[in-house]
């Protein structure tokens, strides 16, 4: 997951973020395309605030852009600024439905704020405030579920030798079945796949791997390429993606 970083100037009178307990989800409202630049005006100028609202922005075709930084409450759901991270999706899903792209981009985000944060709670404007945002056709419960499902899954994976077993027992399907299955149950292909054949062939597979400290820094020179294909590269090479961005994320605030 890339978050790019925009040159946006803020008015000095914003305050420090308190313990951040949430995230509240929000649509940008309008059905046209709206850079952030042009949300971070509006909000500056119009409603007098010191800049955009949001902490982040998540654009139809999946981009995703810092608004606010993490350190300041926000501006977009009074009561709730100083206790949660703001995420506007681009759109207005009182009149259209959202992409894949753009909802996976957004499950990403909030698993990556979530490495940061104690998260308690996940929810849409709506659910503190009188407002129709993020609108009737925003996926709220699809993203909410699917980042419990990845914690649930995290919380209850077996070794690798008791998936290699597994595989090898057919409990997995066949190919390129089998590949999905452990990708999405949050297991590293390679690393099962080593290990199964290990024990067919009872061979050890040498692979000389670097640190994920020194992947993050070949991800930072650029030589992983951008996302999608970047966390393409880094599973199939066998590194732990997640891992890997955390790091990123960090070096670069």
């Amino acid at each position: 997951m890339e978050i790019i970083k925009s040159s946006l100037q803020f008015n000095s009178n914003m305050t420090k973020m308190g313990t951040v307990e949430g995230i509240l989800l929000h649509n940008s409202g309008v059905s046209v395309l709206q850079s952030i630049e042009v949300i971070h005006n509006y909000h500056k100028n119009h409603n007098g605030w010191a800049g955009i609202g949001y902490q982040y922005y998540v654009r139809k075709d999946g981009t995703i852009y810092e608004g606010r930084s993490e350190k300041y409450a926000g501006a977009h759901c009074p009561g709730a600024n100083s206790i949660s991270i703001g995420i506007c999706a681009e759109g207005n899903f009182n009149e259209e439905t959202m992409s894949e792209i753009q909802k996976q981009a957004i499950i990403e985000l909030i698993e990556d704020i979530k490495l940061r944060y104690n998260i308690k709670w996940i929810k849409g404007h709506r659910e503190i405030l009188n407002t129709s945002c993020p609108g009737a056709n925003f996926p709220l419960e699809e993203i909410i579920n699917a980042t419990v499902e990845k914690n649930e899954t995290a919380q209850i994976k077996k070794s690798i030798d008791e998936i290699a077993q597994e595989v090898i027992n057919n409990k997995w399907d066949v190919q390129p079945r089998r590949k999905q299955l452990l990708e999405q149950s949050g297991y590293n292909y390679n690393e099962v796949q080593n290990r199964v054949n290990e024990i067919l062939l009872g061979n050890k597979t040498t692979v000389t791997r670097k640190s994920n400290e020194q992947i993050a820094n070949e991800v930072i020179e650029g030589k992983w390429g951008n996302n999608p294909s970047r966390k393409e590269k880094l599973q199939n090479a066998g590194y732990d993606y997640n891992a890997i961005q955390k790091i990123v994320n960090k070096k670069l605030r």
